[in-house]
C-alpha cells in the first residue's frame, strides 16, 4: 500500500528493480517517522531509501547520488575559504544547541499553551533539521574523493573530523530534548503512546493538536514495517505488501563472502578473533564490558558507547564510515588497524570467527 501519494505505483517498481543503484548508507536504531519525512533534511530530499524493520532503520542512496555528492564535498572543502565558512556554520550551529539547551532548563513545558507548544515541538524540529543539515556535509559520501588523496589532505581531514566528532556530541543532546521531553510530554497532552507517536508523519503530529488522531490499523501496519522512498523531490511511504516487497529485494538480497573490502582509515595487519558488536542491539554495554583484548572489534560505526572495546581491539572494522567518521578519527588516535566502509561486514562476520585484517589494501578476509 502507498500511504503517502508522490510517486506512482508504476515508478514505485521501476526502482525496485534497479538494486544495483541502491548503496548502502547506515543503519540506525529507530528514528521517528515525522523526523524522517520532515522536507528540512537536505540530504534527506533526494534519491534515498530508507527501510524501518525490528526498531532498525536502514538507510540507502539511489542512482548517482553517491557521485555527485563526490564532486560536491571535493570541490567545496578543497578551497581554503569554504573551510572557513564551514567553521564557522559549525560555530553557529553549537551555540544554538547551547541557547535550545539552556532555554529547555528554565521552561515547564507542561504549562505551556498547546499553541505554544506546537511551536516548540516544531522549533526544536525545524533546529535538528538545520544541524544535520551541517553535520551531513561531512558525511562519506562527500568526503570520497578527499580520502581518495589522504596523504595530500591529511590535516583537512583531521580538521573535518574534529569537527564531526564535536556536533555529534552536541547533536546528540538536542535529540533528548525532542524525543526523551517533548514526545513524552505530548504524549500526555494527547493520550497517544509515544511508541506510537514515533509512527506519526509530521503533519500527522501537527494534526494531532487539533484532536485528529491517526487510525490504530494504520499505526498497526507501519509497526509491521515500512519504507520511505525520495525520487524527483517526491516522498512515498510504502507500507504492507508494497514495503514486504520491497524490503525483501534489497534487504534479504544477500551474498555469502568470504572477502570483505572497504577503505582504510588506520594501516596495519592483524590476525584474531572476531567480536560482533551491534548498536542496533540494546544489551550493548554488557557487550562492551564482555570485549576481550586482542579481539577484532566489528560494527556498525563505533561510538562513545564502544570506546572501552575500541581500546582493546586488535584492529576495528565497521559497516559505515569515511575518513572522519568516529572509528577512524580514534583508530588513528589509538593506532589500531581499521577498515571503514564495508558495507556488509556486520552481516558477514559473527563473534568468533577467525579473520584476517589486511589494513593497508582494505580487505578482510574470513580464515575459518
Amino acid at each position: 500500500m502507498i500511504q503517502k501519494q508522490g510517486i506512482s505505483k508504476k515508478e514505485v517498481n521501476n526502482i525496485l528493480k534497479g538494486v544495483k543503484n541502491i548503496n548502502f548508507w547506515a543503519r540506525e536504531l529507530r528514528l521517528p517517522l515525522f523526523w524522517m519525512m520532515n522536507r528540512n533534511h537536505k540530504i534527506f530530499s533526494e534519491n534515498v531509501l530508507f527501510f524501518y524493520k525490528n526498531n532498525v532503520m536502514h538507510f540507502y542512496y539511489l542512482n548517482d547520488k553517491e557521485k555527485k555528492a563526490a564532486e560536491i564535498g571535493y570541490k567545496f572543502f578543497t578551497n581554503a575559504e569554504n573551510v572557513k565558512k564551514y567553521e564557522l556554520q559549525v560555530s553557529k550551529i553549537i551555540e544554538k544547541i547551547n541557547k535550545t539547551e539552556n532555554y529547555f532548563k528554565e521552561i515547564n513545558i507542561d504549562r505551556l499553551s498547546d499553541k505554544d507548544f506546537k511551536k516548540l515541538f516544531f522549533d526544536l524540529v525545524k533546529a535538528l533539521a538545520d544541524y544535520v543539515n551541517i553535520y551531513s556535509k561531512t558525511e562519506e559520501l562527500f568526503l570520497i574523493k578527499i580520502g581518495e588523496e589522504a596523504d595530500k589532505y591529511k590535516n583537512l581531514i583531521k580538521k573535518l573530523g574534529g569537527l564531526r566528532f564535536l556536533m555529534r556530541k552536541k547533536g546528540e543532546g538536542m535529540f533528548y530534548l525532542l524525543l526523551g521531553i517533548l514526545l513524552k510530554g505530548l504524549s500526555k497532552r494527547t493520550g497517544v503512546k509515544v511508541k506510537d507517536l514515533f509512527l506519526y508523519t509530521d503533519s500527522e503530529i501537527s494534526n494531532l493538536f487539533s484532536g485528529k488522531k491517526v487510525k490504530n490499523n494504520i499505526i498497526y501496519g507501519r509497526s509491521k514495517g515500512y519504507a520511505i522512498l525520495v525520487l524527483n523531490k517526491k516522498r512515498t511511504l510504502l507500507v504492507g505488501d508494497d514495503f514486504k516487497k520491497s524490503f525483501n529485494e534489497v534487504m534479504l538480497h544477500k551474498k555469502d563472502a568470504s572477502e570483505i573490502k572497504g577503505m582504510v582509515a588506520m594501516k596495519g595487519f592483524v590476525r584474531g578473533k572476531i567480536k560482533l558488536i551491534l548498536h542496533t542491539k540494546r544489551n550493548i554495554s554488557k557487550e562492551v564490558k564482555k570485549f576481550k583484548k586482542g579481539e577484532i572489534l566489528v560494527t556498525e560505526m563505533t561510538r562513545p558507547d564502544t570506546i572501552l572495546a575500541c581500546r582493546k581491539a586488535a584492529a576495528i572494522i565497521t559497516d559505515e564510515g569515511g575518513i572522519t567518521s568516529h572509528a577512524a578519527i580514534i583508530s588513528r588516535e589509538f593506532k589500531i588497524p581499521c577498515i571503514i566502509g564495508t558495507k556488509i561486514a556486520t552481516q558477514i562476520l559473527k563473534t568468533g570467527d577467525l579473520a584476517e585484517v589486511d589494513a593497508i589494501n582494505g580487505i578482510v578476509k574470513i580464515l575459518k
